[in-house]
C-alpha cells in the first residue's frame, strides 16, 4: 500500500506541473499572437503616446493589485479553486475585447482580464511550489516556464503570418476559445496541493510580513518590475522598433519569436543553474545582464545584429523569471505561501506599475531610448538589493 501511494503521488504531481504548463502554453501563444503589436493597435484605435503609456500602466497595475487577495483566498480555499473560477472569466473578457472599436473599450477588457489573472498567480506560484521538493524547485519552475517562453515565442509567430491576412479581433476570438478549452481542462484533471486551510481572520502570518528582509526584498523585487515595465512587459520595445529601427508588424513579431526561442533552449538547463547556484545569486546577474543588452540591443541598427542581441536579453529575461518563481518558493512555507507571494507581488506591482507611465514621460521627454536607460538604472538597482538579502 506505500508503495502504491508513492506511485499515486508521483503521478498526482507530475499531472498538476502538466496541465499547468499546458493550459499555460496554449493560453500565451493564442495572448502573444496580437500582444506584441499591442501598442500599435492601440494607436490605430485613437490613442497617442502618452494614452498608450498610460494604458500600460493600467494593465501593469490591474496585474497585481489583486494578488494580496488572491493569496490570502488561496491559502483559506485552496489553490485549484482561485486558478478555476478566472479561468471561466477570460473567454468572455477576450470576445468582448475582440469587439472593442475605441482603446479605452478595449483597454477596459484587459484591465479586468489582467486583474483576475493576478488572482490567480499567488495559486500558481504555490502549486508548483507544493508539487515538486524543495531542491527541484528550479527544475520545476523551468520546466513551467520553459512552456511560458514556448508560448510568447510561438505566439509571435503565429501573429507574423496572420496578421497581414485577417483582423487583429480575431486573434482576440481564437484567444477566447482557447482559454475557454483551457479552463474544462483544469477543473478536470487539477488536483489540490493545499490542504492546510487557514482562518481569514486568523493569520499569524501577517506579522512576518514586516520586517527588515521583507523590506528588502519588495524594494528590489519592485526595482525587477520597474526594470520589466520598462522594457520586456512594457510598450517601448515594440515603439522603439517601429519608429527608430523602422520595423513592421510582422517583423516585430519575428523579432520577439526568435527571442523567444532563445529564452526556449536556455529553459532546457536554467532549472539546474539555479538548483546549483542558488535563486537569489541567478535573479541578481540576470537582471544586470537584462539592462546591459537591452541597452546594446537599442544602440544596434541592422536586423539580424539586433535580433542577436535581442536573443541575449531575452534569455536574461527568461532567467528572471525562473529565478523570481524559486527565489518566492525559497522564502515562504506552505501554510501561508499565498498569502506571503501575493503581498509580495501586489507591493511589486504598485510599484512597478508606475514603469509604463514613467517610460511614457521619459520617452516624450528624452527620446525614444531613454525608457531603456531608466530600466539599467533599475537593472543594478535591483542588484544592489538582492546582494543585501541575507539568506
Amino acid at each position: 500500500m506505500n508503495f502504491l501511494t508513492k506511485i499515486r503521488q508521483s503521478l498526482f504531481i507530475e499531472q498538476n506541473v502538466s496541465v499547468l504548463s499546458l493550459t499555460v502554453l496554449f493560453v500565451l501563444i493564442a495572448f502573444f499572437s496580437w500582444y506584441p503589436v499591442l501598442p500599435i493597435y492601440l494607436q490605430e484605435l485613437g490613442a497617442n503616446d502618452f494614452q498608450v503609456g498610460f494604458s500600460y500602466t493600467l494593465l501593469a497595475l490591474s496585474s497585481t493589485l489583486m494578488q494580496f487577495l488572491g493569496g490570502i483566498l488561496s491559502d483559506h480555499f485552496g489553490r485549484k479553486l482561485l486558478i478555476i473560477i478566472p479561468s471561466f472569466v477570460f473567454p468572455l473578457l477576450y470576445f468582448l475585447a475582440g469587439n472593442a472599436s475605441h482603446w479605452i473599450t478595449l483597454i477596459l477588457f484587459l484591465t479586468i482580464a489582467n486583474s483576475l489573472s493576478a488572482l490567480q498567480l499567488p495559486s500558481f506560484y504555490s502549486m508548483i511550489a507544493e508539487s515538486v521538493s524543495k531542491n527541484k524547485r528550479g527544475i520545476a519552475y523551468s520546466g513551467f516556464e520553459l512552456f511560458v517562453i514556448l508560448g510568447i515565442t510561438i505566439g509571435p509567430a503565429i501573429g507574423m503570418i496572420l496578421i497581414p491576412r485577417v483582423e487583429i479581433r480575431y486573434l482576440f476570438y481564437f484567444t477566447s476559445f482557447v482559454t475557454f478549452l483551457c479552463a474544462i481542462t483544469r477543473v478536470l484533471w487539477l488536483k489540490e496541493t493545499h490542504h492546510f486551510r487557514i482562518k481569514i481572520n486568523k493569520f499569524d502570518s501577517f506579522k512576518n510580513l514586516f520586517n527588515k528582509k521583507m523590506l528588502l526584498t519588495v524594494l528590489a523585487l519592485s526595482s525587477l518590475f520597474l526594470l520589466f515595465n520598462l522594457t520586456t512587459h512594457g510598450p517601448f520595445i515594440s515603439l522603439y522598433a517601429n519608429e527608430v529601427m523602422n520595423l513592421d508588424k510582422s517583423k516585430i513579431n519575428l523579432l520577439f519569436a526568435l527571442g523567444g526561442f532563445a529564452a526556449v533552449i536556455y529553459s532546457l538547463w536554467g532549472g539546474k543553474i539555479i538548483d546549483k547556484w542558488g535563486s537569489k545569486k541567478v535573479l541578481l546577474y540576470s537582471a544586470s545582464g537584462l539592462g546591459i543588452f537591452l541597452i546594446l540591443w537599442s544602440l544596434s541598427s541592422p536586423l539580424w545584429p539586433a535580433i542577436t542581441l535581442f536573443a541575449i536579453l531575452y534569455v536574461f529575461f527568461q532567467s528572471c523569471h525562473i529565478a523570481y518563481g524559486s527565489f518566492l518558493a525559497d522564502i515562504t512555507h506552505q501554510q501561508s505561501r499565498g498569502l506571503v507571494i501575493g503581498f509580495i507581488g501586489t507591493c511589486t506591482g504598485l510599484i512597478g506599475s508606475i514603469g509604463p507611465s514613467l517610460g511614457g514621460y521619459l520617452k516624450f521627454q528624452f527620446g525614444p531610448s531613454s525608457p531603456f536607460w531608466a530600466g539599467l538604472i533599475f537593472a543594478l538597482i535591483t542588484s544592489l538589493l538582492l546582494i543585501k538579502i541575507k539568506e
